[in-house]
């Protein structure tokens, strides 16, 4: 099972990514946490040592290595590059049966093509996934550049974390039409942040479609963040941390992957 977990920046794509990763990680899954954002912060979520992160390199830092596996000496590009060696080559080992890999940023330099690198992720979304007890989750990048530029299809699942904001619906909104237009299975909300029913309202009424569940606003999580480490190592019973497990229960339940 793949699932990419999108929405605006801030709306808490990697602490609920983390969460995820590692309570189905308790649940006998092998789940491998893609950290595609830039900031890199779904290792300090999971919580992952920063020495230990930083034992394995960035993806997206080893230039070289994409260009061997996306460029052939004539100048084409290899469209479905190899990538059966990522999880061993960048994999950080992560609490709770999880592997993390670290993306980074796809380099911007002046107006070079950007095909190896995009060719790169696709073949990689394509190829992580080995067997039924295999989990992937995505932790996107904030906006909507990867969705146009295909990189999703083939996932199982698209989360799309949504607060109480006009920005996160206007997102969520334009994330649900891309995600129609790549074909993916199924496309969920999940409300976060949510100190009351008019939240709960604001979100649903815009967007014409209820959320799957409901995550509290909770100090637990801005605490957490602020020294540093995983919600789950600081406040395991947090109430954004129950109804996190409550979403896992729903994923399971829903996509048929429990025991």
């Amino acid at each position: 099972m793949k699932i990419a977990i999108v929405g605006k920046g801030g709306t808490g794509k990697t602490t609920i990514s983390a969460c995820l990763a590692r309570l189905l990680g308790r649940d006998g899954y092998r789940v491998i946490a893609v950290d595609a954002d830039p900031s890199l912060n779904l290792s300090i979520a999971l919580g992952v040592p920063p020495e230990e992160a930083a034992k394995k390199p960035i993806l997206f830092d080893e230039e070289e290595f994409i260009k061997s596996r996306t460029q052939l000496s004539n100048g084409l590009y290899v469209m479905n590059p190899k990538v059966d060696d990522v999880i061993e080559k960048f994999g950080i080992k992560a609490p709770d049966n999880v592997i993390l890999i670290r993306f980074g940023e796809v380099k911007r330099a002046g107006s070079r093509c950007l095909c190896p690198e995009y060719a790169f992720l696709r073949a990689l979304f394509s190829h992580l996934i080995l067997g039924r007890k295999d989990t992937v989750i995505f932790d996107m990048v904030a906006g909507l550049e990867h969705m146009s530029r295909g990189t999703l299809r083939g996932i199982d699942l698209m989360l799309c974390i949504v607060e109480p904001s006009l920005k996160s619906i206007e997102v969520a909104i334009q994330m649900e039409k891309f995600a129609k237009e790549l074909n993916i299975k199924e496309f969920s909300i999940i409300a976060n942040k949510i100190r009351n029913h008019k939240d709960m309202e604001l979100i649903s009424g815009i967007m014409k479609k209820q959320p799957i569940i409901s995550i509290p606003y909770d100090e637990a999580v801005i605490e957490a963040d602020k020294i540093g480490v995983s919600l789950l190592d600081y406040s395991p019973n947090s109430n954004a941390v129950k109804a996190i497990s409550k979403l896992k229960e729903i994923i399971k339940q829903n996509l048929n992957i429990s025991h």
